[in-house]
């Protein structure tokens, strides 16, 4: 899931739940007794920096769109509070042996219905509407149908059997609709079918290959089939209630994907009506079955209330999990000042706020405390509840966009410093793996995030986010509880220690690989490596075929932080990473003394033109040398992060040199200048991981391999910053404790399960729920593992 969030509002807004409203009740149920009996609120008011982007859920894919969507459609599955992935409209599931088909049968219940914004139930021809099995099929249709352009289309295609078939489909007859010459040509059955083939053999390898469509390719007979979505393998029955999948290819953790928006189900009538109306910011625009509905929705607030039907359902979790009768979201500006939402708790007006050191005011008075002897473990203030989080959240890193386009620069003046020449220059250096080397080891990860700690890149506040690999610790384990990321460390100990992975698995201690940062000098031996492998490319026949690199090489450093406090500290970061590059002090009016690289800040630049447009009116690649972007996982596999940078990957239709056939590698070595395409091998070890099934010790070896390649080696990527883990310092009134948390999908925005009292917990009454919270956790896992949907 691509994210783009303000990391202050994300500092400032984290954990602030707060409630409004006179009505009270007691909190009953609750397996944990210090809940019990307490006073809680029947509704809760929050804030957030910004409105309702879109409530299409079968076409967005921001975060910001997905945590209210999230509780307002219900899809096959859920997860727990311990994350566990259970059943949520299905009442069973099943999987047959290979894990390519999974059958799920919807719950006999009246209460699956359907209902307007109102809260009455939509009718259709007189007739009540209820959650039903062809409902998923719609959703998946409406997924993959071109013209909708959905962001997460991908998500089905890539694995489900036939429906990349039936995308190329709806492709052609929006073309045909549109009057563009390459698919009006397409008159016949047998020529549609001919350019599905050749598309899905030339543009999507891995389906071709997964989907059999060598030894059994598309003809004009199909075309039929294809239209009418007989080939698409999601078959449901109505009359049965069930939903099954049918897979190209053997994946267990197939389910973890339908916690996600593109599996949720949608009533084909009502979307028949809306059109193009369908899931625009109005809350008559989407139909509801979830735990909240959307009956309030202005430029300054947000309001949800409980579906009462919701509320009438078979107890799932063994609890009622809707404690509140409404949400209120107030929206506010992105840029106020950090003490604003400290002082709207003061003043009474909200019920929690999450702590910021860049708040000195607030800072001083709840963590230092009047005494100065309050730390960030034990702050001051015995409200506040300060814990180290070790969580999964989106990973933001920076990413070299390569075969950048020498013409992009005019196509959005305002977000780039680039002219055609400067860009031809950079699009050439950064073929060579030196130059990328050079330019990833001059980052300074102590400068960048003195943004987390007013400053100060020394503090335990400062260095809390610091990540060495792209796929989150702690997301994924294996059959023997080992976890994902020990099999990353051990390619990368052994690869540099000449020992084995086993070997190099026993060395393994807590805490190690905090930190990429290298030493000036280091930066600079690898910043003489560059310009050596620079003079010899110059004096080779490669610079005859891509022409010479010269001085200074010019890097558009991209961050997608907008605030005017966030590009004061970028600006001060790239500063440092010149200075590493040139091994100066002293860069000079408009980087005049960069005479190596002039890393540039693209500080003109705002969330809203972060892509440029190409001269066939497409998404061009990004308009800049090097990105600061974040993903977030989709489902439960390392698939979800690692095929990102795959050819024609899920980052493809971001960075365009996903898409190209051939990506120049250039490396030096001696005197012999080479090259070889960058994703060929990368590509071909995630593939070989992903048709892995059977062995996950096998699996997660090979996506380890593919990772230390695509970090260590390809040098066109690295991790800086998972936004789920650090320290969280929030005094509030809410307990979320049987809130659903998930590592994937949209399950973990869900407000079901929340408890907003009247009383703000204590530091150590929330410690001793959290010790009971953990041992529960770890007694549900042991006696359910991870996913919880098969009889056992």
């Amino acid at each position: 899931m691509k994210t783009k969030l303000n990391s202050l509002m994300i500092l400032a807004l984290c954990g602030m739940l707060s409630a409004c409203g006179s009505k009270y009740g007691k909190v009953s149920g609750s397996p944990y007794n210090l809940l019990n009996g307490r006073t809680a609120k029947k509704s809760y008011e929050s804030l957030t920096v910004s409105g309702i982007g879109s409530l299409n859920y079968l076409v967005s894919s921001a975060q910001a769109d997905a945590s209210h969507f999230a509780n307002f459609v219900d899809g096959l599955v859920t997860h727990n509070e311990f994350g566990v992935l259970e059943l949520n409209l299905a009442e069973t599931a099943s999987h047959n042996a290979d894990y390519t088909e999974f059958e799920f049968k919807l719950r006999d219940d009246k209460n699956l219905v359907w209902l307007n914004y109102n809260g009455k139930p939509y009718s259709f021809n007189g007739e009540t509407q209820y959650v039903k099995a062809s409902d998923f099929l719609a959703g998946a249709k409406a997924v993959l149908t071109f013209s909708n352009n959905s962001k997460t289309a991908y998500m089905i295609y890539d694995f489900v059997k036939g429906a990349m078939e039936y995308y190329l489909y709806t492709q052609i007859q929006d073309g045909i609709a549109k009057g563009n010459k390459t698919y009006t040509k397409l008159n016949t059955n047998d020529k549609k079918a001919e350019w599905i083939q050749n598309e899905i053999k030339t543009a999507h390898p891995n389906i071709y290959e997964n989907g059999g469509y060598e030894a059994s390719p598309v003809t004009g007979n199909d075309i039929p089939n294809i239209e009418s979505g007989k080939r698409l393998g999601v078959v449901v029955d109505d009359q049965a209630k069930t939903v099954k999948y049918i897979l190209m290819t053997s994946a267990m953790y197939f389910p973890t994907m339908l916690t996600y928006s593109p599996y949720l189900p949608v009533n084909a009538h009502f979307l028949e009506e809306k059109g193009s109306k369908f899931g625009v910011s109005a809350r008559d625009s989407i139909l509801y079955n979830g735990p909240f509905i959307l009956s309030q929705l202005d430029e300054t607030t947000i309001v949800y209330s409980k579906n009462t039907t919701y509320a009438k359902r078979a107890d799932i979790h063994g609890y009622n999990s809707v404690h509140v009768d409404k949400v209120k979201f107030n929206i506010v500006k992105a840029d106020i000042d950090n003490s604003y939402v400290r002082t709207q708790f003061e003043n009474g007006n909200i019920d929690g706020f999450s702590l910021s050191p860049n708040d000195k005011e607030g800072w001083a008075k709840y963590v230092v405390g009047p005494n100065g002897d309050g730390t960030i473990e034990n702050p001051a203030n015995g409200l506040v509840n300060s814990r180290l989080l070790d969580t999964i959240g989106s990973c933001y890193g920076t990413n070299i966009v390569m075969e950048r386009a020498a013409n992009s620069a005019s196509a959005t003046s305002y977000s780039s410093f680039g002219t055609a020449d400067t860009i031809a220059n950079t699009t050439r250096a950064l073929r060579l793996k030196s130059v990328r080397e050079a330019i990833m080891a001059a980052f300074d990860y102590p400068e960048y995030y003195k943004r987390y700690a007013d400053g100060d890149s020394e503090s335990v506040f400062a260095s809390q986010e610091v990540v060495h690999t792209y796929v989150p610790k702690n997301f994924v384990f294996d059959d023997n509880n080992n976890e994902y990321t020990q099999y990353y460390y051990a390619k990368e100990l052994a690869k540099h220690n000449g020992i084995t992975d086993a070997q190099a698995l026993e060395l393994i201690q807590p805490g190690q690989f905090k930190t990429r940062q290298q030493t000036r000098d280091q930066v600079a031996a690898k910043v003489a490596k560059a310009q050596a492998d620079i003079t010899k490319y110059n004096g080779s026949s490669l610079a005859t075929k891509y022409g010479v690199i010269n001085y200074p090489i010019q890097i558009e450093y991209y961050s997608i932080w907008d605030s005017q406090e966030e590009k004061v500290y970028d600006t001060t970061m790239i500063s440092s990473m010149n200075k590493r590059l040139n091994n100066i002090d002293d860069i000079g009016d408009n980087y005049a003394n960069c005479n190596i690289f002039k890393v540039v800040p693209t500080d003109l630049c705002n969330t809203n033109n972060y892509q440029t447009v190409d001269g066939n009116g497409g998404n061009a690649a990004f308009d800049f040398s090097a990105v600061l972007w974040g993903w977030g996982a989709d489902y439960g596999d390392p698939l979800t992060y690692l095929n990102t940078y795959t050819r024609n990957g899920d980052w493809s239709s971001i960075f365009n040199f996903l898409s190209m056939d051939y990506v120049a590698n250039i490396t030096v070595d001696g005197d012999v200048v080479s090259e070889e395409d960058l994703l060929t091998h990368y590509t071909a070890t995630v593939r070989k991981a992903q048709k892995e099934n059977e062995n996950l010790t096998t699996r997660y070896s090979l996506f380890a391999e593919a990772e230390v390649e695509l970090i260590n080696d390809l040098a066109i990527y690295q991790p800086q910053v998972n936004r789920g883990q650090g320290w969280s310092l929030s005094i509030s009134k809410s307990a979320g404790y049987e809130v659903p948390t998930s590592n994937y999908g949209i399950s973990n925005e869900r407000l079901t399960g929340l408890w907003v009292l009247k009383d703000p917990l204590t530091r150590e009454e929330r410690a001793s729920i959290r010790a009971e919270y953990d041992a529960n956790k770890a007694a549900y896992i042991g006696e359910h593992g991870s996913m919880n949907i098969y009889s056992k």
